[in-house]
């Protein structure tokens, strides 16, 4: 069996475009359990709510090897090409904010919104979480007002939810609008590699590239999940979906309405987990524990006074373990609160305060800063 990888795609391989998360690897596509009685009527009551996302990329390439024709005729040296990506959103209340996932609109230069009824409305997007991969627009007219007549849908408690609980998801797959398919909850608390807070929903309710940003609903109407992921081998649906709980987006949305993103604390250090084998090699002190190998110049632990080979054994309240532990522990925080970090130091453990700071664009920050 070949491991296990990812990709991307919200369209079908034809259009050239992969960005709906696909963990790629076997899986059979499980029966989906029968329909309830009450479901038509349910789902034709949320339908409206839910909403189908175009966003258009426009890349500006230059055009090598005619420079000097193109400067003498005063042409453009560059070439626009626009590339067309689709995926799902629902709208959440009367003032048009609409969640989707945070890769279907991104590097978005346009994104248009179809509703129910067919009407098309641009959208603006307010904000993005790369870490959760969430987004949040806002709808608006020609008149750049509210668009009259959104049927916002309601959100549940993703916590509540119960393995082998029903549910059923609606999307654009494969560009064909408000589809519905319908599965249970397979697991919950899914860890798959995708990032420090990875906390699926697994369900076995057809997802496919286009159902990305779209909602998982219960039988009651509300939304628990926004699905983001896929296992397949063929990258359409194998019976295994991933969607975000609702909870962890309903715990971002003032962050993203106020800021635009999701102001999160750092530490400015690379970390590596302890193992029993490098702590047997380097003779250290404890087998558990994330080691500082190096530290960002005048970032917050380097202020602190932490050094290379430090160990940082928790974060305030929360035992470290591996890196992870440490975004998770310092997403506890806001920028600019105190924190104390407990760290072993040779054969000595210190308590550290730290005053924490807001992370940097992620562009700007090397990968594996924490």
């Amino acid at each position: 069996m070949k491991p296990a990888s990812f990709a991307t795609a919200f369209l079908p391989p034809a259009f050239g475009l992969l960005p709906f998360c696909l963990l790629l690897g076997a899986g059979a596509a499980m029966a989906a359990p029968p329909p309830v009685p009450h479901l038509p009527d349910l789902v034709e009551r949320i339908l409206p709510g839910v909403v189908n996302i175009s966003s258009v990329t426009v890349l500006t390439r230059p055009i090598f090897g005619m420079d000097e024709f193109l400067h003498f005729w005063g042409l453009p040296q560059e070439r626009r090409q626009t590339q067309t990506s689709l995926g799902t959103g629902f709208i959440i209340d009367k003032d048009g904010f609409v969640i989707t996932n945070g890769h279907v609109v991104e590097h978005a230069s346009e994104v248009s919104v179809t509703l129910l009824d067919k009407r098309v409305l641009r959208a603006k997007i307010i904000g993005k979480d790369q870490k959760t991969d969430l987004a949040l627009l806002q709808l608006r007219d020609k008149e750049r007002k509210v668009p009259e007549g959104l049927v916002p849908v309601p959100l549940g408690n993703s916590d509540a939810v119960r393995i082998a609980e029903t549910v059923f998801a609606v999307g654009n797959p494969f560009g064909l609008q408000h589809t519905v398919t319908t599965g249970i909850i397979s697991a919950k608390n899914r860890t798959i590699g995708q990032g420090p807070f990875d906390n699926f929903l697994q369900t076995d309710a057809s997802i496919n590239p286009g159902n990305s940003g779209g909602p998982l609903f219960n039988l009651s109407g509300e939304v628990v999940g926004i699905n983001t992921v896929i296992y397949s081998r063929t990258g359409q649906s194998g019976g295994l979906g991933f969607a975000i709980p609702i909870n962890e987006a309903k715990r971002l949305l003032p962050d993203l309405k106020r800021y635009g993103r999701v102001p999160r604390p750092w530490l400015g250090i690379l970390g590596e987990r302890i193992t029993p084998p490098m702590a047997q090699y380097y003779d250290l002190p404890v087998t558990q524990g994330v080691l500082v190998y190096n530290l960002v110049n005048d970032g917050p632990a380097d202020r602190a006074g932490l050094r290379q080979g430090d160990i940082l054994i928790s974060i305030g309240e929360t035992e470290v373990i591996e890196p992870f532990d440490i975004e998770r522990a310092l997403a506890k925080h806001r920028p600019t609160e105190n924190v104390t970090a407990k760290v072993r130091r040779g054969r000595r453990t210190l308590d550290v305060k730290l005053r924490l700071e807001e992370l940097p664009r992620l562009d700007t920050v090397p990968k594996g800063i924490l």
